[in-house]
């Protein structure tokens, strides 16, 4: 009866969206506004002043409408801008006027990290105007810079870096900004002189949002479907092809426990030819990572593996490309398994860099369709000799949002054997849905083959309603039993899920300190390919609740059924037996406002936990006392109630930044937890000197032995140095 009852709340999920799409549109969508730019001789001093003639001169855009707090209302605060170019980059000049410029917010001044806890701009551009994909540059009044790529309408691969400048100024009027993005930092068509525009302006300590254009608050900035334009930029055709990254390395490490010491130096860099307007081929020689950052600790409490993000400019940048199935909104919960995980290239399993000799990749577009290919070769390593692995993602655009596509992987780093992967996938996308809302679905089938298991498959297909007063979506996949690429990954095998979701947020007007709140429902539905349920899940939001200050709030109760047919192993040291369990959880989360002097928030967990009981008690908090000091510290503690034994879960971690200018930082990250009893310190030196002319200097430790935590076992330091040239 039990699992009957579950299983109908799946279905009443699944209805419950289908109702929520006959809901009636009330609007039609608004026709798309436009700013002309204006072509200058002498271009504008990047200052932030904005006094150079040019700009008086250049047409005025703005008038700027609210989403948060009262969508359609003009924003409370005046916002104007105006576009200059000329044959080398195109600027961008905002005024953010400020009736209390003393209440400004702007903390933070590193570089690539969004700054949502400052006032901000965030600008969108289309250079091919085809209402799906573009650029990101995001600003706040220190001038800090961001900047990421849209894919099909929506933020992505936010570690992509192109060479800009941006200087900001507050006033006794507000605060005000320059930009100038070089034509060669983007890419485009250069016979259109219409690209997709659009910009937001958010106010933090008013906790609004407002926007140059909107279809819809449901609808972010990144959506270059509902955009507005540039028109009048003519005559952009001196632009180089050919892009040179240099680098020089030098390392030294040293295990104190053997008192072997390593000294290392080398040289490599990236060459890059644009093949077309929107096409690169890139040849990385003696690929080096020295300065990536290192991973956050993670525990886990499951019996799946765990997963840590690329982090690795090479592979980073364009990657939007490689991505396949579902869109990234509800990956973790619609997809198990990914085609291609670029982690897997030049590092092992257990993350230990080897060597990638030589790597190349060709990216970008062609008409309609977007194409991606990545070749390495990598070293030997392990008793493995060099490997050579091939990954080729192609996709077109149909409809208006939608797109086609397949993707195939050949080799294996970690093996000698013979192994290839290939699947094709359809991903529909409207904003024209029941006339102005947003409708996406997804279907996916992916075959692997291998030397040991012959042939093995997955498939899945969704839908979603990714709308602001009803958000709901079903989704389906399975997963074969040895259905693992060696090029992507994995979580969960032999196995068939059942998923869907819905949420319903209402604003109620008559509570002014309640801005919205959610009753939501999610559940998972795990069987096995005989359709034995193995696990399930239903997570109820009873309410999620979101003031009009910028505090959250939520109350979950969730039930987790789950049936393991083995024992196995967990972060501290607790065994969990094979076995039948039914598991209720209740949860209470607590978020700070980001307009606050402390950010961040606070929970506690407590219930069930297979065979015993478990607590979990966390806080995550950020304190940012000036715009040159950014702190924040993170800790939880988990602790387990067995028939057998107790034991707690401790991970905690401590960041500081110190931000001498946005083109220079210093960073240090220490983290800790009791299950490895160690301590890893990682400090990072970064320095842009001018554009496109970096310096890094990166130190990592490692402390903890059996008898002293604070022993140091192992040191690494790396200076690193590149420029770049195009021509």
């Amino acid at each position: 009866m039990r699992k009957k009852f579950y299983l109908g709340a799946a279905l009443a999920g699944s209805v419950g969206f289908a109702l929520a799409a006959n809901e009636a549109a009330a609007s039609l969508a608004k026709p798309r506004p436009s700013i002309t730019a204006l072509r200058v001789e002498q271009p504008p001093v990047i200052d932030g002043v904005l006094d150079d003639g040019a700009w008086q001169k250049a047409p005025v855009a703005g008038d700027f409408v609210q989403e948060e707090p009262r969508e359609g209302a003009p924003m409370t605060e005046r916002t104007e801008f105006r576009v200059l170019y000329d044959a080398r980059a195109l600027y961008i000049g905002i005024w953010c006027y400020d009736s209390e410029p003393e209440k400004i917010l702007a903390r933070s001044m590193t570089r690539d990290d969004f700054p949502k806890e400052d006032d901000y701009i965030y600008i969108a551009i289309d250079t091919f105007l085809d209402r799906r994909n573009g650029y990101n540059f995001t600003i706040n009044p220190n001038g800090l810079r961001y900047d990421a790529l849209i894919h099909n309408n929506s933020h992505s691969s936010s570690n992509w870096d192109a060479i800009w400048e941006c200087k900001s100024q507050i006033s006794d009027k507000g605060w005000f900004s320059e930009i100038a993005i070089p034509f060669d930092s983007i890419t485009f068509n250069p016979g259109n002189s219409t690209w997709g525009f659009n910009i937001s302006r958010t106010i933090r300590r008013k906790n609004e949002r407002g926007r140059w254009h909107s279809e819809g608050r449901h609808l972010s900035t990144s959506a270059m479907a509902n955009a507005g334009e540039i028109r009048g930029l003519e005559g952009l055709d001196n632009i180089t092809k050919w892009e040179v990254l240099p680098y020089g390395m030098g390392k030294y490490q040293y295990n104190h426990d053997t008192d072997d010491g390593n000294t290392l130096g080398d040289i490599g860099g990236d060459i890059s030819y644009r093949l077309a307007p929107n096409l690169n081929a890139s040849l990385s020689v003696n690929t080096d990572f020295a300065e990536t950052e290192v991973d956050y600790r993670q525990l886990n409490f499951t019996r799946f593996s765990l997963q840590y993000p690329e982090k690795r400019d090479f592979f980073l940048k364009d990657s939007s490309v490689f991505k396949f199935g579902p869109p990234s909104r509800r990956r973790s919960r619609s997809q198990s398994s990914t085609p291609f995980f670029s982690r897997r290239i030049g590092l092992t399993d257990s993350g230990h860099p080897v060597p990638i000799n030589l790597a190349t990749k060709i990216t970008g577009r062609v008409g309609k369709y977007n194409i991606g290919m990545i070749g390495a070769m990598i070293d030997e390593h392990d008793d493995i000799d060099s490997q050579n692995i091939f990954v080729t993602r192609i996709s077109r655009d149909v409809l208006d949002q939608s797109s086609v596509g397949m993707i195939n992987t050949i080799g294996d780093p970690n093996s000698d054997k013979n192994t290839y992967m290939i699947g094709t996938d359809f991903n529909y996308r409207t904003t024209k849905f029941l006339t102005d809302k947003t409708l996406r679905a997804s279907v996916y089938t992916m075959a692997n083959f291998d030397d040991d298991t012959d042939w093995s498959y997955a498939h899945g297909a969704g839908i979603s309603y990714p709308n602001d007063l009803i958000d709901g979506g079903v989704s389906f996949y399975q997963v074969d039993e040895e259905f693992k690429p060696k090029l992507g990954y994995t979580r969960r095998t032999g196995i068939r899920r059942f998923g869907s979701s819905f949420s319903y947020r209402p604003r109620p007007e008559n509570i002014e300190w309640l801005r919205k709140y959610h009753l939501s429902y999610r559940n998972s539905i795990y069987t096995t390919l005989d359709n034995d349920i193995e696990s399930q899940r239903h997570s109820f939001y009873l309410p999620y609740l979101d003031f009009e200050s910028g505090h959250d709030v939520y109350f979950l109760i969730e039930q987790e059924y789950d049936k393991p047919d083995r024992d196995f192993d967990v972060s501290g040291g607790g065994i969990v037996p094979a076995g039948e369990y039914w598991m209720t959880n209740y949860a209470l989360d607590f978020d700070l406002k980001d307009s606050g002097l402390i950010t961040g928030g606070f929970g506690y967990e407590l219930g069930d936990w297979y065979h015993g009981e478990k607590q979990t008690a966390y806080f995550r908090l950020g304190f940012d006392p000036a715009k040159w000091l950014n702190t924040s510290l993170s800790y939880s503690i988990n602790q387990f109630e067995l028939p057998d034994t107790e034991f707690d879960a401790q991970i905690a971690s401590g960041n500081i930044r110190i931000n001498f200018t946005p083109d220079m930082g210093w960073s240090h990250l220490i983290q800790y937890d009791n299950v490895s009893e160690s301590i890893g310190y990682n400090t990072r030196f970064f320095w842009e000197f001018k554009p496109g002319k970096k310096f890094y200097a990166v130190i990592r430790q490692n402390y903890g032995d059996e008898d002293h935590l604070f022993s140091l076992r192992e040191s690494e330091f790396a200076i690193k140095a590149l420029t770049t040239f195009r021509f």
